[in-house]
């Protein structure tokens, strides 16, 4: 497919850029410049940070690893780096999850926009609240890495635990074991018996019971619990001089 008005297609993309990181790999600045320049104006964007590139026309894509390039893993353009949404590597998706913690740690806002951004386009959501990403293939995982490589925080940890316990309610077990294995590999062990969270350096907290996630009893509305039509209320004042009245009416307790 060309690109209306440059004249470059996903097979044109790709060369160019594994050309500039050969450049790149034998510190031939001036070379990698100028393929850079040549993608710019074709209306391709080089992001070397989070290792993506885009297209004017909406287009994204990986730029490859120095290791990928020297092993020759990138085979013929796009060669898988040129995908369409949600069919992304998982292990990319995870380290730009992992750079925009870092720069929302950093309180780099407009950094961690920009890899939002980028998720997004390769198909990839983001659900903060929950602490997990979904993309359109149906691939998920665990948003971490707040705190850089000591591991996930404690509240990264609470929010997760607390997620799978719903999707473990919901019988949900796809995405309960998904969460499990992935705070495994951080090293965080869960103990569904003890309900107890643990970390490899000691730190460790509780696992939230279901009961915890049981809907409120709503109240009754105010209108319920006013009296019917037509009903009155006793008077309270008259019930006491006819009890008094009855009182001293009877000779015994006269």
């Amino acid at each position: 497919r060309r690109m209306a008005g440059y004249g470059f297609g996903d097979d044109d993309i790709m060369p160019l850029i594994v050309q500039r990181e050969q450049a790149r790999m034998v510190k031939d600045f001036a070379s990698a410049d100028s393929l850079r320049d040549q993608l710019g104006a074709a209306g391709v964007t080089l992001h070397d940070k989070t290792q993506t590139w885009k297209a004017s026309d909406g287009r994204t894509g990986r730029i490859p690893t120095f290791q990928e390039i020297e092993q020759g893993e990138i085979g013929q353009a796009p060669a898988g780096f040129v995908q369409p949404p949600g069919d992304s590597d998982v292990a990319h998706i995870k380290h730009l999850v992992k750079l925009r913690e870092a720069a929302r740690a950093e309180k780099d806002w407009a950094q961690s926009d920009r890899i939002r951004e980028d998720l997004r386009a390769l198909g990839v959501e983001l659900q903060d609240k929950d602490k997990v990403w979904k993309s359109q293939g149906g691939q998920m995982g665990i948003i971490v890495g707040y705190r850089g490589d000591a591991g996930p925080s404690d509240h990264e940890i609470e929010v997760l635990v607390a997620f799978r316990e719903k999707a473990r309610q919901n019988n949900d077990y796809k995405t309960s074991d998904m969460v499990r294995d992935e705070l495994r590999a951080c090293g965080i062990d869960l103990n569904d018996k003890l309900k107890v969270w643990r970390s490899a350096e000691g730190r460790q907290g509780p696992i939230p019971t279901w009961q915890n996630f049981q809907p409120a009893v709503p109240m009754a509305p105010v209108a319920a619990l006013r009296p019917p039509a037509g009903f009155a209320a006793p008077d309270i004042r008259q019930q006491v001089v006819q009890a008094a009245l009855q009182a001293a009416s009877n000779p015994i307790t006269a």
